[in-house]
């Protein structure tokens, strides 16, 4: 529903750990109509760059953050005790014609991790 398809819609998913220096920083689960991205294990680097290459770059986005507990399969792949806090970042990017490309499910370390947001008038 999320992304705007009809329930028989196939439908790609990528689950990644993002890493810096080999460490894991965050675990990510992208859904996008599978029209997008046809052939999900040929996004080999950043999902943006491999929607631009392919005519469906997001232009916009909206992001939402909450405060969650790592349960045991995250804790795990990122290598954090289990019950740590963890930043919960769900965004849903759009196309210019208004459709929805990517939902995206982020589980950040909140140890690595700073968020800042500018507010202008």
């Amino acid at each position: 529903m999320s992304l705007g398809l009809s329930p028989n819609s196939k439908v790609a998913r990528l689950d990644r750990v993002r890493l810096a220096d080999d460490v894991p920083m965050a675990y990510e689960t992208s859904l996008l109509p599978a029209a997008f991205v046809p052939e999900p294990e040929q996004v080999k680097g950043s999902l943006y760059v491999y929607l631009k290459d392919h005519g469906f770059e997001p232009v916009r986005a909206l992001q939402h953050f909450r405060a969650v507990n790592a349960g045991a399969q995250r804790a795990k792949l990122l290598s954090i005790r289990e019950d740590a806090a963890l930043v919960h970042v769900t965004r849903i990017s759009y196309l210019a014609d208004g459709r929805v490309v990517e939902v995206t499910q982020t589980f950040c370390r909140s140890d690595y991790y700073d968020f800042v947001v500018e507010l202008r008038r």
